[in-house]
């Protein structure tokens, strides 16, 4: 008989305490691992969702409020900037292309965000392809179009050419909303699937907003006079707003210096995504650091329950140890036997934790993207084994001081029940 099923034959015997051992490292491995996989998954769904956004231009107050709200359709929007603000970010020199958000109304609780065109033309890197692809459709040319998150359009069951009208404040009302009524939209267009905060969000074109709040009134009579239409646009500027401007710089010099202006003014903020969620990563890394040294106490737990195991077990079986002397067992191989039985134990329970800790993790994933916009990714990542090598080690630790004593049996003692 091999040395390891000597072994397994041991632990077979050791039931119970066999159960309890692998149930103490499966829990361990599982807190651990699930830790370190929604942790990475949650900061690469972050990361992911801001990847074509630049500098974010808002009004004065929470920077983490103007950007979660901005890119991941989350919070309460800050306060609208003046429309000739605006105006004044997209004309500058310096900039590229200035992108403005508007937002306070929702279908079924799907943020509506009015905005350009150009909003869909953005890219990760300048040779990239534009970050937003149609499904079906088109986008919108035309007040009152509409082109629609893929998730957005699954949960609420649009369709290109279905109709709607939409609900003001960025949260389903319990009773229904008659206050947009009379600008019903229409769906022209469905995106790809981006794996985003997009996937939810509902897109119009800024003078649908403006209308649909009473900022353009008579806008509708006047589209087909493009001078009457200027008129129009003329008389209403102040009343328009913008909520947020993406803004993408012709180079970094200028970029910091309208960085700096507009921090030093009175009338906005100018934010950067990447500092933000850094300092959001922060904050996750002191949470994520408490449950991993929870996690360290279930191992040790299971460490100290492996060694009192096969501790007990040595000394009960001192007996049967000496008789596999007699029969010509070698010290090295009852000092093996042990030590095997620690690490099949710890292996099982090891791997048992793997599956639990995937298990759990795509468990609590569901829920978070079912009530947030962030888009967690599972994936597998070699750290995941090297918690797993180390576990091992350290069952294997444990079996030391048991085999050892089982090593020093003195066959004549434990023969005579000495």
């Amino acid at each position: 008989m091999s040395l390891i099923n000597m072994a397994w034959r041991n632990i077979m015997i050791r039931k119970i305490q066999t159960i309890i051992t692998l149930i103490i490292v499966a829990v361990g491995v599982a807190m651990t691992l699930s830790t370190l996989i929604m942790a990475s998954g949650l900061k690469e769904g972050i990361v992911e969702a801001s990847k074509p956004y630049g500098m974010i231009v808002g009004s004065k107050g929470s920077a983490n409020q103007l950007v979660f709200n901005t890119i991941f359709l989350m919070d309460t929007p800050l306060g609208n900037l003046p429309l000739s603000f605006y105006e004044s970010l997209k004309t500058d020199e310096r900039v590229k292309q200035a992108v403005p958000f508007a937002l306070g109304d929702n279908y079924k609780g799907y943020r509506l965000v009015g905005t350009t065109g150009e909003f869909f033309e953005l890219r990760n890197k300048p040779k990239d392809p534009p970050y937003f692809q149609l499904l079906e459709g088109s986008f919108f040319e035309h007040p009152f179009e509409v082109v629609i998150g893929r998730k957005a359009a699954e949960a609420t069951g649009l369709q290109i050419g279905d109709t709607f009208h939409s609900g003001h404040g960025v949260v389903q009302a319990l009773e229904e909303d008659d206050s947009h009524a009379q600008h019903p939209y229409t769906v022209v267009g469905i995106l790809e699937k981006t794996n985003a905060p997009a996937d939810l969000g509902i897109y119009v074109s800024m003078e649908s907003y403006w209308i649909s709040h009473g900022q353009m009134e008579g806008l509708e009579e006047h589209e087909e006079d493009a001078h009457e239409e200027s008129e129009v646009h003329e008389e209403h500027e102040e009343e328009q707003g913008v909520t947020a401007v993406l803004v993408n710089p012709n180079g970094y010099i200028g970029l910091m210096q309208l960085y700096q202006e507009i921090n030093n003014g009175s009338q906005a903020q100018a934010v950067f995504p990447g500092q933000v969620l850094a300092k959001v990563f922060d904050m996750m890394g002191n949470g994520e650091l408490v449950l991993q040294y929870i996690s360290y106490v279930v191992i040790g737990m299971a460490a100290l329950t492996i060694f009192l195991s096969l501790y007990s077990s040595t000394l009960e079986r001192r007996r049967s140890i000496a008789i596999l002397r007699t029969l010509g067992a070698q010290r090295k191989s009852i000092f093996a036997i042990v030590l095997l039985e620690s690490f099949l134990v710890v292996s099982v329970g090891s791997l048992i934790g793997l599956a639990l800790s995937y298990v759990v993790s795509a468990g609590i994933t569901s829920i978070i993207s079912g009530q947030s916009t962030i888009a967690i990714a599972l994936t597998f990542s070699w750290d995941h084994i090297s918690v797993i090598f180390i576990v091992c080690l350290i069952g294997i630790i444990a079996g030391i001081i048991p085999a050892i004593l089982a090593y020093r049996t003195e066959v004549v003692k434990s023969l005579n029940g000495v």
